[in-house]
């Protein structure tokens, strides 16, 4: 019998063939689809997911919410920014981003055969320090959340359905969506990078397996589509990585005032130069540890090209006819438009 999640949702494993079929098959206690929307997770997911059911948020939490690779490391380095370090000046800045923005998605990620299912080296130092008598098999990244100070910038890939129902009610939430194409791109070269996750698969075969919901993450348009139905609640702000890539300075305003950090134009424009894709990248990799591919410590890897359109560069003619038939399939009915997304 299929395990229930306190969210409701069914809990149904899937075979070493179909863990091979969508490129992985490296996580220790195998990989999961949960129905009805048919999310695709590292087995260890359903423990953290009940977890972060019942988790404990504060009212002055900032919860970062994205389908991968739609510009979360560039929003929470922002909001961190924003709340913690408009004035360039706190020593806290110079720890690893993702140590100091924890995400409660990223527990069941650890699961990799090659990290021997156990976080790595700086999260485990971290959790020794701040989470004494913890148990890191309830989530090291998860602790760590409960560990940090407020107020908490919090991040997550989880889409809502999957968080407590009153998450809106309790939490301010920011939700970056983007061009599906950049993001599929981005994610196969995200998956490629890391080599704890020995990710197997070429790329028009992984775009087809995004379309099909038949790898990590996916599915993408309920995750994103479920969002943007929230758009007007109070403590929801939608926004799209491409107009953050057109007019910064536009979206910081809207953030600030979100946010009701009451920044002025000019601690504004200190932001944006401090979260720029060039000044990420000079402050190298956001986690310290050796888990990406590289061909020596020098090498950037993790900030790769920040920039959008990047998809033309590797779609064939096929595959664009595809994804903009796909596209257009799933936002038909829908108010959430993404022409921009479709080939000229």
């Amino acid at each position: 019998m299929s395990k229930l999640l306190l969210s409701g949702h069914e809990v149904d494993e899937l075979t070493k063939e179909e863990q091979k079929a969508i490129g992985f098959n490296n996580f220790v206690r195998g990989i999961v689809r949960l129905k009805p929307e048919g999310w695709v997770y590292p087995g260890t997911s359903p423990t953290y997911l009940d977890r972060i059911y019942n988790m404990e948020f504060r009212p002055d939490d900032v919860l970062i919410t994205t389908f991968p690779k739609s510009g979360t490391t560039w929003m929470q380095e922002i909001i961190w920014t924003m709340v913690h370090n408009p004035k360039l000046d706190n020593p806290k800045a110079q720890e690893s981003l993702w140590l100091r923005s924890p995400d409660i998605s990223l527990d069941m990620m650890f699961d990799a055969k090659t990290l021997g299912g156990r976080a790595p080296e700086s999260y485990q130092k971290k959790f020794s320090e701040l989470c004494p008598g913890k148990n890191e098999k309830e989530g090291v990244s998860l602790h760590l959340a409960d560990a940090e100070p407020s107020p908490r910038i919090l991040k997550s890939h989880y889409p809502f359905t999957l968080m407590p129902k009153d998450i809106l009610d309790r939490v301010k939430v920011v939700y970056v969506a983007r061009n599906p194409k950049d993001m599929a791109i981005s994610l196969f070269n995200n998956f490629k990078m890391f080599k704890v996750f020995e990710f197997e698969s070429e790329k028009e075969e992984y775009f087809k397996n995004i379309m099909n919901n038949k790898t990590m993450y996916c599915p993408y348009w309920p995750h994103v589509k479920e969002a943007w139905g929230k758009r007007h609640h109070p403590n929801l702000l939608f926004l799209f990585y491409e107009e953050m890539k057109v007019d910064i300075m536009k979206e910081l305003g809207r953030i600030n005032v979100f946010l009701g950090t009451g920044l002025s134009q000019e601690s504004l424009e200190t932001v944006a130069q401090h979260t720029s894709f060039s000044a990420m990248k000079s402050r190298g990799e956001p986690v310290t540890d050796k888990v990406f591919n590289k061909k020596d410590d020098n090498e950037v890897r993790f900030f790769r090209k920040g920039m959008t359109g990047d998809w033309k560069n590797h779609f064939s003619p096929e595959m664009q006819k595809e994804f903009d038939q796909w596209i257009k399939e799933n936002m038909a009915g829908s108010d959430l438009s993404l022409i921009w997304a479709l080939a000229e």
